[in-house]
């Protein structure tokens, strides 16, 4: 049975996940760690801005994005912005996942003024955003929402934003 963003929306957000057996509940954000990522130092400190303005709005879900930043900053290697590598998910990449065994998306990262030209934008300041940045090619992570976990986020390629072949999974 699939269901829709208005299904999730109607019966309460996290409902869906709770319908999979096979995917635990996590109460604390702490039992995804380690989390291997590795940011550079723009996208850090990015992160750390997202954290500290999630944190000053307070309610629980905020507060539960907050503490899954924190933990990927905490857990992440940091290197030079320069230094990141191509394969790696990055505040401006045209990134391409899939969610589990579901069909494959691609859509272009921003931190603060999304893309105009770009129809398939993801804010970084989102569970989905901050689950994907930091992430090599093959490499993937728990996706949660709200209150639970909505299945894995797996990359399948990471391109610059103006790459012709960007768009090959929208």
């Amino acid at each position: 049975m699939r269901h829709t963003s208005q299904d999730r929306l109607r019966n309460g957000a996290g409902l869906v996940a709770r319908q999979h057996d096979h995917l635990p509940a996590f109460d604390d954000i702490s039992a995804l760690r380690p989390i291997r990522a590795r940011l550079g130092t723009y996208d850090y400190w990015q992160l750390n801005e997202h954290r500290r303005r999630f944190q000053a709005i307070g309610t629980a879900p905020f507060l539960r994005l907050a503490q899954l930043i924190r933990a990927k900053m905490a857990d992440a290697e940091v290197v030079n912005t320069r230094d990141i590598g191509h394969d790696v998910v990055t505040g401006d990449s045209r990134v391409s996942f899939a969610i589990d065994a579901g069909r494959p998306q691609t859509r272009t990262l921003y931190h603060w003024t999304y893309p105009d030209h770009d129809r398939s934008r993801l804010a970084v300041g989102t569970y989905l955003g901050v689950t994907l940045i930091g992430l090599r090619v093959g490499q993937g992570m728990a996706l949660l929402d709200s209150e639970d976990v909505l299945g894995t986020a797996r990359i399948l390629a990471v391109r610059e934003p103006g790459d012709p072949r960007a768009g090959r999974h929208d």
